[in-house]
């Protein structure tokens, strides 16, 4: 072997060791993982020697029963970093909590997990129920994990700073309540190629359920996110239920999408957000916004069925720039655009309905509506109430039916 490969076969093999070294395993703490042991003192034993040892936990594949929440604090659990993605493929060693009185994981200040599956069994009629992980502490990371058919997948308590909170990769399937819920972020968390998905074994129709919630956050950057046959795709409140932290997001979504939900992005209170790119398609409405905040959407696709795909009821205001805005089932009577309160400027799309192309009524703050091709099928491009159109100026619109 000449010496550049001897030299290199040094390094991997030293990196190997360090990387072995670095790890506990949570079977020399006695975890079975044949899915019938109970292997949670194993893990609390693995993580406690973790932490005085300054080193992170390893779990190997398996079936891992546990009866109380691991907590993990300035500490990291980990599967096997070459884990194929968590979706559906069992790839992952699997986490199965068999308690309902705490989350699976809880993590504190520098905690982190990856790598797992964790498979909840919530029962039918359950009302409430724990999270799969629940976050308290600034800098935690969840990353290449599937959960499955919890009460709460990632949620944040309400009452901590999560600042810097980074989640990624990560698949959930059918949350009972919420898929991810991110509030008290004071700077930058991240939320990246995250899905939440409504489908399983688990039954539940489409009047609940969350795949992304967010309230008090500053500056988070939600890349690559997906929801599937929700209730909502992305819910915005400055006042969400038992959470004692209040406020706004500062933020922006970018490349996210969302199917088969009955509404897309719902926007409450007070935000300041940028919505760029991505697809949202809904049996009702794509884009709802009502409260003073500031919304910008560019290069977006808003497509509804039965409910204008946009629907402005009150905002500081609202600019919505080179977006295909669609609602073209013909079995409904809505217009694509809703301009019902506050301030929109609507430039540069495509818009079509099967029914009014834009709706202004009569509480219109002031509005803009220029350089819009319009597509109303034959309905008005654009029906302002009398007692708005001295507040919104509408030129340069083409009305151009479909041919």
């Amino acid at each position: 072997m000449n010496a550049p490969l001897a030299a290199l076969f040094c390094a991997l093999l030293s990196a190997a060791s360090f990387a072995q070294t670095d790890l506990l395993n949570v079977r020399e703490f006695g975890a079975v993982g044949d899915g019938e042991a109970d292997d949670t003192q194993a893990f609390l034993n693995t993580v406690a020697a973790g932490r005085d040892a300054g080193r992170h936990v390893y779990v190997p594949r398996g079936k891992y029963r546990i009866s109380a929440t691991i907590a993990l604090e300035n500490i990291g659990l980990t599967g096997p970093t070459v884990g194929a993605w968590p979706a559906d493929i069992n790839a992952l060693p699997a986490i199965i909590p068999t308690h309902t009185d705490g989350p699976a994981f809880h993590l504190g200040a520098g905690g982190s997990l990856q790598g797992v599956d964790i498979t909840c069994s919530t029962p039918d009629d359950w009302e409430t129920g724990p999270a799969a992980v629940l976050i308290s502490g600034i800098g935690a990371y969840v990353r290449n994990c599937r959960i499955r058919y919890p009460w709460d997948g990632i949620i944040t308590d309400g009452k901590s700073n999560v600042g810097r909170l980074n989640i990624e990769n990560v698949f959930i399937v059918s949350p009972r309540n919420v898929g991810v819920r991110v509030t008290g972020t004071w700077d930058v968390p991240a939320l990246r190629n995250v899905e939440v998905w409504n489908a399983g074994p688990v039954k539940r129709g489409l009047e609940k359920g969350i795949a992304f919630h967010f309230g008090k956050n500053d500056l988070i950057r939600v890349t690559d996110c997906f929801a599937f046959a929700m209730r909502y795709g992305f819910v915005l409140e400055d006042e969400i239920e038992d959470c004692e932290i209040e406020g706004g997001t500062w933020g922006c979504l970018t490349g996210c999408s969302t199917d088969f939900c009955p509404q897309g992005i719902v926007i409450r209170g007070e935000h300041t957000v940028s919505i760029t790119g991505g697809t949202y398609w809904e049996h009702q409405e794509s884009l709802v916004v009502d409260g003073k905040s500031r919304v910008r959407v560019t290069g977006a696709e808003l497509k509804s069925n039965g409910a204008p795909a946009v629907v402005v009821r009150d905002a500081d205001h609202v600019v919505i720039t080179g977006c295909s805005i669609l609602r073209k089932m013909e079995d409904f009577d809505a217009p694509a655009v809703s301009f019902e309160g506050g301030r929109l400027v609507l430039g540069d799309n495509h818009i079509e309905a099967d029914g009014i192309g834009l709706r202004v009524g009569p509480d219109v703050v002031g509005g803009v509506i220029r350089g819009n091709l319009i597509d109303a099928h034959g309905n008005a491009a654009v029906q302002c109430d009398p007692k708005a159109e001295s507040k919104v100026l509408v030129e340069g619109n083409l009305d151009q039916p479909s041919t």
